[in-house]
């Protein structure tokens, strides 16, 4: 049967995720390799790579260098590099690169135990092998210690000016405002500024600034003065964010701008000195956010959760993450949390936090009302008996709850007796999807039963 070019298309961006399948393509003919060949090396190192694979991956970039680049290695004693007989490639594979990662160049680089010294040089030699005029990148990674001034090199614009996705851990200003000036179509922003003594990241304010539909941010910082200079940038992009991610508590009335977010994780600050709970939310009360379906936050770093998921009109939120660093000591603050959820969250779907068998009651009430849940994950098993919880889920569990996560230890008895009633008392129910995790347990014979008695009731 032969297939039209065009069908053969469609049929790769179907498997632009299935590097297996996709690789049978190269071995049917020759139309086949060419069409699936520009989809394989779109994004590579989007899955995990071997030692061996990245080897390879590495060998063909450097076929394709100039004879000039490679006469320019060769005289800085780097013709090691070049550890076989030189083949001009079959493709020009560079050419198909959408996604840029320059953190895999250098892990690449590394591998071939490059002198320190050298490392910039072969950088510059591969920089003009990725940027020229018949390259165009969607997406751009610069690790932290990448010092090369992209932005300089001939072709740049060409290359980064319809980038729509950047991961930047780079502390160098010049690299940031160059990328600015290039790039002012990036909707997915991933920024750690990751320079504790200097107070000038005006780079990074135009670089947020100069974007015309920022649609998601992931921004960290390393100061508590930063972070409120950030803020004031980031409220200019208000009408376009609707996923927000900060590593510290915003000041009280910065979120009331982002009227379209969608998804919001607050996460945990890196510096010494941080004012935790210095957000108490009293500039919320007249805004809500009434697209908000995600929450993701610390409970540990956030102390009032509960009075900003009652404010925000958790009418809409779907997904509830609530993690902790330790151990969850404050019940009173635990049992807030969990009233705030089921009184204010009635579309809730999926709900992850630490569990105390002190507000088991609470968490009943939780289920009662939340009638459309259908995830859980249960934290923090040192402070409740998993025979209670079991009890619970088989009396006030919804319908339409079935999905799970739970952590495996010693609780469970020597012959996971909790789980298999557990088991007996679901059926009638929608199958369930358990995800168990083991916790200090690593005896083969227990683990063998329990894989033994979850094939027992697999539908």
């Amino acid at each position: 049967m032969k297939f039209d070019r065009d069908v053969l298309y469609l049929i790769t961006k179907n498997l632009q995720n299935d590097s297996i399948s996709l690789y049978s393509f190269l071995l049917v003919n020759k139309i086949w390799c060419e069409v699936a060949v520009p989809v394989l090396w779109k994004i590579p190192g989007r899955i995990p790579l071997t030692k061996k694979a990245v080897s390879i991956i590495f060998n063909v970039i450097l076929s394709h260098l100039s004879e000039d680049s490679r006469d320019i290695l060769k005289k800085q004693g780097i013709d090691y590099l070049f550890t076989e007989a030189y083949r001009p490639p079959s493709f020009n594979y560079i050419i198909f690169w959408r996604h840029l990662d320059l953190q895999l160049l250098e892990n690449m680089i590394k591998l071939r135990n490059v002198k320190e010294s050298n490392i910039n040089i072969i950088i510059n030699e591969l920089s003009k092998l990725f940027i020229n005029k018949n390259t165009k990148f969607l997406s751009l990674f610069i690790p932290y210690s990448f010092k090369y001034q992209l932005h300089s090199i001939s072709w740049a614009e060409q290359c980064f000016s319809s980038l729509k996705s950047l991961h930047c851990d780079n502390r160098d200003k010049n690299i940031v405002e160059g990328l600015a000036i290039i790039a002012k179509s990036i909707n997915k922003l991933i920024y750690h500024i990751t320079d504790f003594d200097n107070d000038d990241i005006s780079g990074s304010l135009t670089l947020i600034e100069n974007q015309n539909n920022l649609n998601e941010i992931q921004i960290d910082c390393c100061a508590f003065a930063q972070s409120n200079i950030i803020e004031k940038s980031l409220i200019k992009k208000a009408d376009t964010i609707q996923h927000l991610q900060t590593n510290w508590d915003p000041e009280d009335e910065f979120l009331s701008y982002f009227v379209n977010l969608s998804s919001l994780k607050i996460g945990d600050p890196y510096w010494y000195g941080y004012p935790n709970n210095k957000t108490n939310w009293c500039h919320l009360e007249k805004v809500s956010l009434p697209g908000l379906k995600v929450l993701i936050a610390n409970i540990d770093s956030h102390q009032n959760l509960d009075r900003m998921i009652k404010i925000i009109n958790g009418h809409h939120l779907h997904e509830i993450t609530l993690c902790h660093n330790g151990l969850v000591s404050d019940a009173n603050y635990h049992r807030r949390l969990i009233r705030a959820i089921y009184q204010n969250c009635p579309n809730l779907r999926y709900l992850s936090m630490p569990m105390m068998e002190l507000n088991f009651p609470e968490f009943e009430r939780l289920l009662i009302n939340c009638q459309k849940l259908n995830g859980l994950i249960f934290k923090n098993e040192i402070f409740f008996k998993y025979k209670s919880l079991f009890e619970i889920l088989i009396k006030s569990s919804p319908i339409s709850l079935y999905k799970f996560k739970i952590y495996f230890n010693r609780k469970f008895g020597p012959k996971f007796k909790l789980l298999k009633s557990f088991f007996d008392n679901w059926k009638d129910r929608h199958p369930m999807m358990l995800q168990i995790n083991r916790v200090n347990f690593d005896d083969n014979r227990e683990v063998e039963k329990l894989e033994e008695l979850v094939k027992k009731y697999e539908v």
